[in-house]
């Protein structure tokens, strides 16, 4: 993923964060889960920071949207707590991370905390949508 496309996908979840208006952190990893782009807004707390990594991480790693992963830590915990240990704690599997791809292959992922699970999704959703190779 360059960038600039980061740089796009960023702007526009940040439009819907303002627009929900909710305080979040964003975080856009590319394929291999090392981090482009974050950002806090307004007063979202801290920890939002750690957990937006986190959800883009686990949706670039696995290539699934990360609330599809919190069936899979209930189903398959061993699998899921041995990747979150692999990724020393930014993995985590639970909705408001976007898988990104191109041409049906992952290019990254963003992922989004502060709001509630379906605000995030949705605030991630909208940066997903502005991807641009």
């Amino acid at each position: 993923m360059k960038s600039h496309a980061a740089s796009q996908m960023m702007d526009a979840a940040s439009e819907k964060a303002a627009a929900v208006g909710k305080p979040v952190s964003i975080a856009i990893v590319d394929a291999g889960a090392s981090l482009m782009s974050l950002q806090r807004l307004g007063d979202a707390p801290s920890a939002t920071v750690m957990v937006a990594e986190g959800k883009a991480v686990a949706s670039a790693v696995m290539g699934r949207d990360s609330g599809r992963l919190e069936a899979m830590a209930q189903s398959l915990p061993l699998i899921i707590n041995s990747l979150m240990m692999r990724y020393e704690g930014r993995f985590v599997p639970a909705q408001g991370g976007i898988v990104i791809r191109q041409d049906s292959e992952v290019v990254g992922a963003i992922g989004v905390s502060g709001g509630t699970s379906e605000e995030d999704e949705a605030i991630a959703r909208a940066g997903a949508e502005a991807y641009e190779a």
